[in-house]
């Protein structure tokens, strides 16, 4: 398949394998930008993962109809990236790494809920932008505010509602045996990560299922973590 060809079936199967050929085949684009704005005071990381993140918005809008290839859609996408540097070096203003990384962050995770038909989880956010897990829940937790065990629907001991060093190990433990959506599920169902804790319905949303597939993961992994205890 040529670009307009493999650009096409992405946005048609939302295929994975061809997303990530894409990522690879538009890669040289987001390094010339990266490096090129990346000497104005925000990190090289923050100015890759918000070239990235418009790379994706311009893969997800290109129209083979409007006349222009691929290429041209990309460059003009990314326009956004000069403007917000150019402003900045000719304002001497030099905009505050944390907020392009909280911006990134959030159109990062609305690209990959499209792209996924539910929220990402932590993993997976992780490595979509190429930060550390620890950076991941950090920025969770400036977003939506600290949460704790206490608040969740049950807990780790599954009768108590402090929280342990060791029941912290045992959920880490846990959560890396869960698949994508469950693991969005214990996010959202312990406040794991710095995710905020939702309802049901809530969560149902989050997830892209119903509140009955919802209750039955939930029940499900507590009943685990009372076994692994």
């Amino acid at each position: 398949m040529n670009d307009i060809e493999m650009i096409e079936h992405w946005q048609k199967t939302k295929d994975p394998e061809t997303f990530g050929k894409l990522m690879i085949r538009w890669n040289p684009v987001v390094t010339k930008f990266t490096n090129q704005y990346g000497q104005s005071g925000v990190s090289k990381n923050a100015v890759n993962a918000q070239a990235r993140t418009q790379l994706i918005k311009s893969m997800s809008t290109y129209n083979s109809n409007a006349g222009t290839q691929p290429i041209t859609h990309i460059y003009n996408g990314m326009k956004k990236l000069n403007r917000t540097a150019n402003e900045s070096l000719t304002s001497g203003h030099i905009p505050e790494a944390r907020s392009i990384q909280m911006a990134t962050y959030r159109s990062s995770v609305d690209n990959m809920a499209d792209r996924f038909g539910r929220d990402p989880n932590i993993d997976e956010i992780a490595d979509e932008l190429g930060w550390d897990k620890k950076e991941v829940v950090r920025m969770n937790s400036e977003l939506n505010g600290e949460t704790t065990a206490s608040n969740a629907e049950f807990d780790f001991y599954g009768n108590a509602v402090s929280m342990t060093s060791e029941d912290k190990m045992l959920a880490d433990y846990m959560y890396q045996e869960l698949d994508g959506k469950d693991k969005l599920i214990f996010e959202h169902t312990f406040g794991y990560g710095g995710k905020p804790i939702l309802n049901n319905k809530e969560l149902a949303s989050k997830a892209g299922t119903n509140e009955m597939a919802i209750n039955r993961a939930k029940k499900s992994m507590s009943n685990r973590l009372r076994s692994y205890r």
